[in-house]
């Protein structure tokens, strides 16, 4: 299937919300169906209907989107979920997360942010059937990559380096999914902040447009090209662990923002580092601030995932 057949249900009890993405999202060819309430959801996915993904809002008038989500992660072939939130929402986005939401946009958000998110996720969901097809009964094993900035590697490679994370026992399908979401914003950040040194203020001064438009210039400077982010990994019986290193200069990883703070939590910048902290045990920098490293410990089965 190619994603922009994709079929999106689009639920929020705001009409003004639900038109202007059902818009957008069929100007680009998915296939959008608008609804109102959670339990219009639940009974299309009762009769049978396939849906690629669903873009909630959190607050609806009945059932919220919290529930919706727990409820499509409990299905045999859980659906991804983007979240929309308003600010000061922090607990409930952050609950969303840890039920496994694939990403969250604030209101007021940017209609192409939406739409950038859509792919993101869209192409994961697409990359992890093809990263399904390798080993499952590892005991131990150890790797090494050392890739150059290309956002087209990043999907395929995190799903690459959790694959084996079910089969192994560590963790269970939900958890996997989010340390993969974890990795595709650590290696994300190591390509564009790192390696090149786009700074988030452009971000948030020029939106995502001018933030891309900045990383494409970058890449094909001189200063930058031969620039590479190396990924090493350990899964064994008892954690997996990732050390992602950059080629570049390093920051002052001690003076971010806290993203848990209301304040700072719906800015574009540091969000990558909320949904990491979430989702692993152990988040680490090296003195640089050019080498991150990420430990989940095993997850028994009875524990809270």
């Amino acid at each position: 299937m190619n994603n922009t057949d994709a079929k999106i249900l689009v639920v929020d009890d705001e009409e003004v919300i639900r038109f202007s993405l059902q818009k957008k999202l069929s100007r680009l060819g998915y296939k959008v169906v608008s609804l109102e309430k959670a339990e219009d959801v639940l009974y299309l996915l009762k009769n049978g209907e396939k849906v690629d993904l669903i873009i909630t809002d959190i607050k609806l008038r009945k059932m919220d989107g919290i529930e919706l989500l727990r409820r499509i992660h409990g299905l045999d072939e859980p659906i991804p979920v983007l979240i929309i939130t308003g600010h000061g929402n922090v607990e409930d986005a952050i609950k969303a997360l840890r039920y496994g939401a694939s990403d969250f946009i604030r209101k007021p958000f940017d209609i192409n942010d939406v739409a950038s998110s859509v792919r993101v996720i869209l192409n994961r969901k697409h990359e992890k059937k093809i990263a399904e097809r390798f080993g499952r009964y590892v005991v131990y094993e150890k790797g090494c990559y050392r890739i150059p900035v290309d956002e087209t590697i990043i999907n395929a490679l995190s799903y690459h380096l959790t694959k084996d994370l079910v089969p192994s026992g560590l963790c269970n399908s939900t958890t996997s999914e989010n340390i993969a979401l974890a990795l595709q914003e650590a290696i994300s950040n190591a390509m564009y902040h790192g390696c090149l040194e786009v700074s988030s203020s452009i971000r948030e001064d020029f939106g995502i447009k001018g933030f891309n438009d900045e990383i494409e210039k970058r890449k094909m400077d001189e200063r930058y090209v031969n620039r590479r982010v190396t990924i090493t990994y350990e899964l064994n019986q008892d954690y997996v662990e990732y050390v992602i290193e950059d080629d570049g200069p390093g920051f002052d990883y001690v003076s971010l923002p806290d993203p848990r703070d209301p304040d700072n939590f719906f800015r574009n910048s540091g969000r990558g580092l909320l949904i990491i902290r979430i989702h692993l045990d152990e988040v680490s920098w090296n003195d640089q601030g050019n080498v991150l490293r990420l430990r989940k410990n095993r997850v028994e089965r009875n524990d809270v995932q």
